[in-house]
């Protein structure tokens, strides 16, 4: 007779194709994955049919195409439809893509709202999960469109060239100019020919200019700008239109330790030194002169390639024409020198009436 627990117990003979046991102690995981092992290569070795193998199904055209847009480092054009907290979300064809946050721009983007519904190029970063997942960056496609145009752009470089630009920033010494990839400085001196102080007097961040180039350095690198070679030159014929002797209205521009600065038109501007002012020995210049006050004046010289212009107060004490001034000046120290003309004649005649 067996006990119960004899009757209960397996039997400890190994069956066919298994390890022996020990009985009443179960197989462990090892084990049980060997004789699984060892199950289906028996059976695949008895089986006279092959396996099957399914084949991964094909990308789709959209997909193969962001691939080789990818591998060819080429453009996609895409549309905006929308945006959360990481990004923008793009249409590309039949696709959905996203565009980070911080891919959208070169810099800081500007609000979503601002590029909502609105189509650009983009490139392709990634392609996941055979193509439910696309990664793409418009500011990739920015550098490489401003790349091609810095490119461009330098070809043109040549002094004396005319080219249009926006001013991209100003500074107490100029106004720095993007020309399309390339940027050039204006000096302050070179914005206009009437008196620029500072430059955001006459220029705005953003403001589209035309500008004459006049140095290019440094392969391309540092270029020299121009504004007020672009604008009519008051200098011109400035004899004909301001003879010696004229008298004219101009307006105080400012004062300095020389004299007052008179604005005669835009970009034109005399100097009346304080030598030819009728004014007290303790009188202040600047309260005679404050900046806008319109005063009558007259001229006395003109030296066009200095850009000079030399003034006196309308009405001053001198005989004759300022013209004949000048001459006796320049010539009183000969006085065998014919004509001195009105002048030079009533000194004379003073001097002989004198002996």
């Amino acid at each position: 007779m067996f006990g119960a627990d004899e009757a209960c117990r397996p039997d400890s003979s190994p069956a066919p194709g298994r390890r022996s046991t020990i009985p009443n102690q179960p197989m462990s995981t090892e084990e049980t994955a060997q004789d699984i092992q060892t199950e289906s290569s028996s059976d695949s070795s008895t089986a006279t049919t092959p396996a099957v193998v399914q084949e991964a199904p094909a990308e789709r055209p959209e997909v193969q195409a962001l691939r080789q847009a990818k591998e060819e480092d080429t453009e996609v054009e895409g549309r905006v439809i929308g945006w959360n907290r990481g990004g923008f979300h793009v249409v590309v064809g039949d696709l959905t893509a996203f565009c980070p946050r911080s891919e959208m721009e070169v810099g800081q983007p500007r609000s979503p709202k601002e590029y909502l519904d609105k189509s650009y190029p983009f490139k392709v970063l990634k392609i996941q999960k055979r193509g439910r997942r696309v990664v793409l960056s418009r500011a990739d496609a920015l550098k490489s469109e401003r790349t091609r145009a810095r490119t461009e752009i330098r070809k043109m470089l040549t002094v004396g060239a005319e080219l249009p630009g926006k001013v991209a920033s100003l500074t107490e010494f100029g106004a720095f100019v993007d020309l399309g990839g390339v940027q050039g400085l204006v000096h302050v001196s070179e914005i206009s020919h009437q008196r620029v102080e500072r430059p955001e007097d006459a220029l705005q961040v953003g403001q589209e200019i035309t500008v004459k180039i006049l140095k290019v350095e440094k392969g391309g690198r540092r270029v020299s700008l121009s504004i007020r070679a672009l604008e009519p030159n008051p200098w011109r014929d400035i004899k004909d239109r301001y003879p010696e002797g004229r008298i004219l209205k101009g307006k105080v521009d400012s004062v300095s330790r020389h004299g007052a600065f008179i604005e005669l038109e835009p970009g034109l501007t005399g100097l009346l030194p304080t030598s030819a002012m009728t004014l007290p020995r303790q009188a202040s210049v600047a309260r005679a002169f404050p900046p806008g006050r319109e005063v009558s004046v007259q001229v006395m010289a003109v030296d066009p390639q200095r850009q000079r212009i030399s003034l006196a107060p309308e009405g001053s004490t001198l005989e004759g024409t300022q013209r004949d001034y000048q001459v006796y000046v320049r010539g009183q120290d000969d006085d065998t020198r014919p004509g001195f003309h009105a002048l030079a004649d009533a000194l004379k005649k003073a001097r002989s009436e004198a002996d």
